[in-house]
């Protein structure tokens, strides 16, 4: 009886470890270069696989703007929206003269909730969109859930979910009728383990991830793609006032390192840390009682937190 049971504790904990090495190694590996041959042997361009028009939200800073950067440097042209019209014009003018690509802009700020939908889907009406990079995102301060105020928790639904869930409800039929076209959705490791101190805004990147992995598979065979983006602490705006408050073992990329990688990554993997460098920061998460991550999580968040204020 001893045997048994040591003998299924041993095929277990193999089976355990196939699963995390293969979701964590050899999953992504094969995707990126299997990925890699395929656009090395078609030398097929992005607005050749998916179509001419990248839109990318909360385009003039941090993410955004690397991402809209990185895809004008490939050919693309720019649909850039953002809440700042000085800024997007300033972008905008940018990109055109460093690489020549056609480039619009819409002000939008997506705090204003279900009202300026409309509006957006009349600008956009026209346009071949074969990229769609929904990035804008609202962080608030670090604290217990009942502080944060109301007007903070309407905007991180308003800005996190709702601007992805309907623009990504926008794109799709023509996406799908065209047979081409994908959707990169901006999401965070904090959405990937329930986070104190910042319950609320992890919440809506767990939506992201849940959203982008059910379109995924809802979109085989339709020619249309979705993939998920999941980085940790990146220097953006967003982020300034408490990037240089984490604790030493945290890494932080810059946006421009993140985008690079994403967007060398797009059509090549559904999910990515965007760095292998936060991929090493997620990976432990398995290996731990779910409920001891959560609270080493939370620890470092609480920690923090209390160095910030």
């Amino acid at each position: 009886m001893l045997s048994i049971v040591k003998d299924l504790f041993c095929w277990i904990g193999v089976h355990a470890c196939v699963l995390w090495l293969y979701y964590y190694l050899l999953e992504p590996l094969v995707n990126i270069v299997w990925g890699s041959i395929r656009s090395y042997v078609r030398q097929e361009k992005l607005q050749v696989r998916y179509g001419p028009w990248a839109v990318i939200t909360g385009s003039t800073d941090g993410i955004g703007k690397c991402y809209a950067e990185n895809l004008a440097q490939k050919g693309l042209k720019i649909m850039l929206i953002s809440r700042t019209e000085s800024k997007l014009i300033k972008v905008a003018d940018e990109l055109q003269q460093k690489y020549g690509v056609e480039t619009k802009w819409i002000a939008m700020d997506f705090s204003n909730g279900p009202e300026i939908y409309d509006r957006l889907r009349k600008q956009l009406t026209g346009l071949d969109i074969g990229l769609l990079v929904n990035n804008v995102g609202f962080l608030p301060q670090l604290a217990h859930f009942d502080r944060t105020p109301e007007a903070d928790l309407l905007d991180l639904i308003h800005i996190n979910i709702m601007s992805s869930t309907m623009l990504t409800r926008m794109v799709l039929p023509g996406m799908k009728a065209r047979r081409r076209g994908i959707v990169v959705n901006i999401g965070s490791t904090s959405g990937l383990v329930p986070l104190a101190f910042m319950a609320a805004y992890g919440a809506t990147k767990s939506y992201m991830s849940s959203l982008s992995q059910a379109l995924q598979e809802e979109l085989r065979g339709t020619g249309v793609e979705c993939q998920l983006v999941t980085p940790a602490m990146v220097h953006t705006n967003l982020s300034q006032a408490f990037c240089t408050k984490m604790p030493w073992y945290v890494v932080i990329l810059s946006a421009e390192q993140v985008a690079r990688i994403g967007v060398f990554l797009i059509g090549k993997t559904w999910h990515t840390c965007g760095h292998w460098f936060h991929s090493l920061q997620v990976c432990w998460y398995p290996l731990l009682p779910w409920k001891l991550v959560v609270r080493i999580m939370g620890g470092v968040m609480k920690s923090t937190a209390e160095n910030v204020h």
